[in-house]
């Protein structure tokens, strides 16, 4: 916000969408809920859209869902480069150690993000979970247009699995 306008209490209320928050069908026209990639449940891994759709008319962002389940090694291949991060479990991508740290201590380096690049996720990373419990969950996180068919806002009334 430009500092002379810190006081303007019109053109702060001005700066929000009115038709769009007070669009009768919002939930519609914006809720998500996540959409299977494909069914890979037999092969031992799920990776979901968690973030997609367009917002006025562009995809500013994307993100997906990972699980491996324990003891599974699988393959993933994106269109472009993505920021990752595990919430949950421990295991390995591409031979490098990957886990969700429990505490993390001041100073302390974790095993819990990685950048992947375009020429890399086109590749395709090795995901393998190490755990004989718990899943390895990660997010794959794409910047603006990386992901053009990604679902449309609505996709999971009709792709389930």
């Amino acid at each position: 916000m430009p500092k002379n306008k810190h006081e303007d209490l019109d053109w702060i209320v001005n700066q929000l969408d009115w038709e769009g928050n007070c669009d009768p069908h919002f939930k519609d026209n914006h809720y998500l809920e996540p959409v299977p990639v494909a069914d890979t449940r037999k092969e031992g891994y799920t990776d979901r859209w968690i973030v997609y759709g367009k917002i006025a008319g562009e995809q500013l962002f994307s993100a997906k869902e990972l699980t491996v389940e324990p003891g599974v090694r699988c393959t993933v291949r994106d269109k472009g480069a993505y920021g990752l991060i595990c919430v949950q479990g421990l295991g390995r991508i591409n031979h490098q150690p990957l886990n969700s740290p429990k505490l993390i201590r001041f100073t302390e380096l974790t095993e819990d993000e990685y950048f992947c690049s375009e020429q890399g996720a086109q590749s395709g990373i090795t995901f393998e979970n190490a755990s004989e419990t718990e899943p390895l969950v990660v997010l794959r996180y794409f910047g603006p247009e990386v992901n053009p068919h990604a679902p449309a806002i609505g996709a999971h009334k009709k792709n389930r699995i």
